[in-house]
């Protein structure tokens, strides 16, 4: 399989669009939450996902599903010694605690929701929930209250949950045996960088 980056090039320095950013955010979060399945692989080849993998140097998985599905349930699943991708494990917090109780307040404010076996402080999570409130910042903008708002709330969450998973992914790097998993938290943690010194760097 090629690796997720390109040659020298990590994350294209024109994902400047909220709509791509957002985009990126979503899949990202997906790719983190569960495994990849049939539909999923086939969506990559359709819009919006092709521009998004583009722009992040994304190359389809060589591997099989049955593959892919074997190594996600190693590294994040278990049954033993699995980096668990929730804020709380890494954090050394109560499992489900106060980050996954300021996540879920953060989501109420917005609207968002998740299904009832989802945990609030798990990456994928985290993911989707900022690439909503990257699009809240895009949609309000036109109103200057509203948007200064919506651009706090995109700060403050980004700031208290999606600066810790550092240790997750440079662990997930170092254990993955498939390239697709090395490759996907490397640039997890490039493109969480990008956002940290472009977006977010006037207010962090």
């Amino acid at each position: 399989m090629t690796p997720l980056f390109g040659s020298g090039k990590l994350i294209d320095s024109e994902i400047q669009n909220d709509e791509s950013v957002a985009t990126v955010y979503a899949l990202l979060a997906r790719l983190w939450v569960r495994e990849i399945d049939s539909p999923l692989l086939a969506g990559m080849s359709e819009e919006p996902l092709v521009s998004a993998l583009s722009q992040l140097n994304f190359a389809f998985p060589g591997e099989t599903l049955e593959q892919l599905a074997t190594e996600y349930c190693a590294l994040f699943i278990g049954p033993k010694n699995a980096l668990l991708p929730m804020q709380s494990v890494w954090e050394k917090t109560q499992l489900g605690g106060q980050s996954a109780s300021s996540v879920a307040k953060f989501a109420e404010l917005i609207g968002y929701s998740i299904s009832a076996r989802a945990l609030w402080d798990h990456l994928g999570v985290q993911l989707d929930l900022m690439s909503h409130l990257v699009l809240a910042t895009r949609s309000r903008e036109q109103h200057e209250n509203d948007g200064d708002v919506a651009c706090e709330m995109a700060t403050a969450f980004f700031e208290r949950h999606l600066t810790w998973p550092s240790p997750l992914l440079l662990a997930t790097s170092q254990r993955a045996s498939l390239p697709f998993y090395r490759s996907l938290a490397e640039i997890t943690q490039e493109f969480l960088k990008m956002e940290r010194t472009t977006r977010f760097s006037k207010s962090l």
